[in-house]
């Protein structure tokens, strides 16, 4: 019995040895006989815009020795695909892409500006005998006008500013999300995002809403940079701008009360009521 136990033990050994020393297909890095991509997506930096602009790294292993990207409106390539195929679109990939300077693994980064609208990058990795593709996808946010109007600040002491001439605009792909066009400054804007909640006071019935936490061009003396945020962010406690008086809304006729905190990295410049009254 022994005996056989340890025959069986050395093909079992043998057989291990034998898979270990083969190429397994995506298991092992630089091993893989196939090329390959992979897409990561980052925030590009200030002097981008965020709502349209967007840093792709493209990382490809050792097996690729060519490869080609194409961004273009999701909607162009569902209809391309559905005419022709998913493999006739690797090929479209590849003849009316943008070419990467790649040979082997590497990483490589490239930023997309100017965005509007659901947009699909697909990116083709190319290989002696295959092809590989990946892809990701960005919703580039636009803008439509629906008021314009005055936006009051609480705090003008403190941040520089009293008023501010704004367009209150909706964006056309969410119809939660607004913004105060420039409010800051051109290229400065404050975004607002509508909850399912409402609430009524002397001024009418209003939406609840949240201000996300938002860098200014504006400083505080030797401190920086100033941002502003809802109280909600501020306190690590959604349940202070919807049940503990913290609240901002916007009512029927686009009239909005603002109740965010102003800050800087060293502390807070308080936090009281901005806004915004239509013209």
């Amino acid at each position: 019995m022994k005996r056989y136990i340890y025959k069986l033990f050395v093909v079992l050994l043998t057989t291990s040895m034998l898979f270990s020393c083969s190429e397994e297909e995506g298991t092992e890095p630089g091993n893989d006989p196939n090329p390959a991509v992979t897409i990561f997506k980052y925030e590009p930096g200030e002097s981008y815009n965020v709502d349209n602009d967007i840093v792709l790294r493209f990382a490809f292993n050792n097996k690729t020795t060519a490869a080609y990207f194409l961004a273009e409106k999701s909607i162009d390539k569902e209809a391309y695909i559905n005419t022709s195929g998913e493999s006739a679109y690797l090929d479209y990939v590849v003849e009316n892409g943008e070419a990467l300077n790649v040979d082997g693994e590497s990483d490589l980064d490239t930023t997309l500006v100017g965005l509007y609208g659901e947009y699909t990058i697909t990116v083709v990795a190319v290989g002696e005998n295959s092809k590989f593709s990946s892809e990701t996808t960005f919703t580039g946010l636009d803008w439509s006008d629906v008021v314009s109007g005055t936006y009051t600040f609480f705090n003008a002491d403190e941040i520089g500013i009293a008023s501010s001439s704004t367009m209150l605009q909706i964006c056309t792909t969410n119809e939660k999300l607004y913004r105060f066009k420039d409010v800051f400054g051109e290229g400065y804007h404050l975004k607002i995002n509508l909850l399912e909640l409402t609430g009524e006071d002397s001024g009418g019935a209003y939406t609840f809403f949240r201000v996300p936490n938002t860098k200014t061009p504006l400083s505080y003396g030797d401190y920086g940079s100033i941002y502003v945020r809802d109280i909600g962010y501020w306190q690590g406690n959604d349940s202070f701008v919807t049940s503990s008086g913290y609240e901002s809304g916007m009512y029927s006729d686009y009239n909005c009360f603002i109740m965010v905190q102003y800050y800087v990295g060293a502390g807070s410049l308080g936090y009281g009521y901005d806004e915004f009254t239509v013209d």
